[in-house]
């Protein structure tokens, strides 16, 4: 099997997280996500009477997220191909690995406060409330490898660079959009609480359009004679 072959199958893998999530997000009844304005007794309740299908909705979170591995390993091998053994490729791969935990942790944290259905609401809402912040609010990782992605590009001296030019200003632009998901920590309501425009929809929008097109793009690079493999 060929370095492109594997590198379009590595891509296609990693986007099956796409449609995962949305399921798993979906299957726990939390697309759109539940008020961060809820009371420690609603919460509970939800938990309680929900508890099988948040159960399982996290399970298929949980199953998805390893996928990014191997979207993250495409990214690296595309920067590897386009600059070398830069320090941009490590810091990439530290930053898409973290990115990972990111969304395992949370989905834990949301387990643990469903494993029992007799926890104290004070608990229980701690734990919901402790999720959704780390879920919504640690942007950083998806920036640093958003914008590593732009420079790359932009980065690239081939005549016909193997990622358009225009995909890096989507980037940027995607880092710009994610960001509104960090200032979910000041505010219960309106659009920066974890379930507002800003601060879920807008950043879930960004980084997916940024995982789409960076991997319809990179694909279309692999088929391309002169792609290259500095790789060193």
């Amino acid at each position: 099997m060929n370095a492109g072959l594997l590198q379009r199958v590595s891509i296609w893998i990693g986007l099956a997280f796409i449609p995962l999530f949305i399921v798993g997000l979906l299957t726990a009844g939390w697309l759109p996500p539940p008020s961060p304005n809820t009371t420690a007794a609603d919460v509970a309740r939800m938990y309680a009477e929900d508890r099988g299908r948040i159960r399982t909705g996290i399970w298929i979170l949980t199953a998805a997220s390893p996928l990014l591995a191997f979207y993250g390993a495409a990214l690296t091998y595309h920067i590897r191909q386009t600059l070398g053994s830069t320090v941009l490729a490590t810091a990439q791969s530290l930053v898409a690995a973290c990115l990972i935990l990111e969304f395992i942790f949370p989905q834990l944290i949301w387990q643990a406060a469903a494993f029992r259905g007799d926890r104290d609401p004070a608990l229980v809402l701690l734990f919901h409330d402790l999720g959704w912040l780390l879920y919504m609010g640690v942007v950083g990782t998806a920036m640093v490898q958003m914008v590593i992605c732009a420079v790359v590009i932009f980065a690239d001296q081939r005549p016909e660079p193997l990622i358009p030019r225009w995909v890096a200003y989507l980037c940027l632009w995607s880092a710009i959009g994610v960001l509104g998901g960090s200032f979910c920590v000041f505010t219960q309501t309106g659009p920066v609480a974890w379930n507002g425009v800003i601060a879920f929809w807008l950043l879930a929008v960004s980084f997916n359009t940024w995982m789409v097109t960076m991997s319809i793009t990179m694909i279309a690079a692999t088929r391309r004679p002169d792609k290259g493999a500095v790789l060193v």
